[in-house]
């Protein structure tokens, strides 16, 4: 049983739609390691890259009949890989504090916590409409902040350093407010499971 399941996985692995995702990582990484090497451009374009993948991933998975749980495992590993390392590069630049990150690791935490409880018990704990938005809002506010630090941009550094401003703070908001959706959908499945113990 252990060998079909290493093939099985291999045989996914090795599907168009998830090396995409998987080159989608190494992407983000790129983007990073670019921009503490202030090349903010650059950074962009790779992050960009890696964005279309995104979309591109899901659309041919669908296309090609190839849309699996590893695809979706690996889609959501993708977006915390890639909101936690932006936000990492952006407070050792010093865009903003340590705080916002604490914030934001700690949503995650919790939110995955309540995934593997719900996935251990036969819970499915789907995404929720103010969770892709909060993906996208902290998405978009990654490029804004990472172009507000080139030089070919420089008049326009204090408005788009305000709208990563705001970009994080909705970012934020949107994913306590998605959180409180998947903990009360947590809190029902656990009081429901244990009246069935």
């Amino acid at each position: 049983m252990s060998g079909s399941g290493r093939s099985r996985l291999a045989a996914e692995l090795a599907t168009a739609p998830n090396l995409l995702s998987i080159s989608r990582i190494a992407l983000i990484f790129c983007a990073g390691g670019l921009m503490l090497e202030g090349w903010p451009i650059t950074a962009c374009l790779v992050g960009l890259a890696a964005g279309i993948s995104d979309y591109l991933d899901g659309w041919l998975a669908r296309r090609l009949g190839q849309v699996s749980e590893l695809g979706a495992i690996l889609d959501r590993l993708c977006d915390l890989v890639f909101e936690s390392t932006w936000l990492v590069v952006a407070v050792v630049i010093g865009d903003f504090s340590p705080v916002i990150l604490f914030a934001y690791l700690f949503r995650e935490f919790v939110v995955l916590s309540a995934r593997l409880w719900c996935s251990a018990h036969g819970v499915a704990l789907g995404s929720t409409f103010a969770g892709k938005l909060k993906s996208n809002f902290l998405g978009y506010t990654a490029f804004v902040l990472y172009l507000s630090h080139s030089r070919h941009v420089a008049p326009l550094r204090e408005t788009l350093v305000l709208v990563a401003d705001v970009g994080i703070a909705g970012g934020l908001v949107l994913s306590y407010w998605s959180a409180t959706v998947y903990l009360r959908a947590f809190a029902r499945a656990y009081d429901a499971n244990k009246k069935n113990v």
